[in-house]
């Protein structure tokens, strides 16, 4: 069953459903988890643009990272009139959350362009160590962030199952369960910026 179409803010302030939603991730993992949500949120696919993703076999932060402020200037330019939202998504790696929020300001800084505004519907989701933790913890398992879970073989089969997980604990009065990891509980209400 899915939800009815969630509403999203608008630049100037008007509130409707989202015209198109734009997925930057650094890979398939990422924008297969963050797809099933937005299915979840009542989206269609024809709502949902997926960046390509980088080819090769180079870092995909740093691709997420170059790409991030020219997505920021597009999405700004398309929410002047059309609802739109922009979801980025970026493992933290052995880093630190904080650390990848960081160059995400300094990219927006270098290339001129203001900060993220509260009312903006770009939401940062920053797994750490990678989304197979969080996948993982959104079926039940008990995981920890430091843990590298990208080798897990049952990983691919729990995507759709642990993106339902993430749609019910991002409700509002919702409490996600004690084992849920820190990155992932910060991202709850970065994700909520999509409603």
């Amino acid at each position: 069953m899915t939800c009815p179409p969630q509403s999203l803010l608008l630049a100037d302030g008007s509130v409707g459903r989202s015209s198109l939603v734009v997925v930057l991730a650094e890979d398939e993992r990422q924008q297969r988890l963050i797809r099933r949500y937005l299915y979840r949120l009542g989206l269609g696919p024809h709502d949902i643009r997926a960046m390509p993703l980088p080819s090769g076999r180079g870092s995909g932060e740093k691709w997420v990272r170059e790409q991030y402020a020219s997505e920021v200037k597009n999405y700004r330019a398309r929410s002047v009139h059309a609802k739109t939202a922009l979801v980025v998504a970026i493992d933290a790696d052995t880093g630190q959350v904080d650390r990848r929020l960081r160059h995400l300001r300094e990219a927006l800084a270098h290339a001129g362009l203001d900060p993220r505004a509260n009312a903006e519907a770009i939401t940062h989701l920053v797994p750490r160590r990678n989304v197979e933790t969080w996948i993982l913890c959104l079926s039940g398992r008990q995981v920890d962030e430091v843990t590298d879970y990208s080798q897990s073989s049952d990983v691919e089969g729990l995507i759709v199952p642990a993106a339902s997980t993430f749609f019910e604990w991002s409700r509002v009065n919702t409490t996600p369960r004690v084992y849920c990891v820190q990155s992932l509980l910060s991202a709850i209400p970065e994700i909520r910026r999509l409603e």
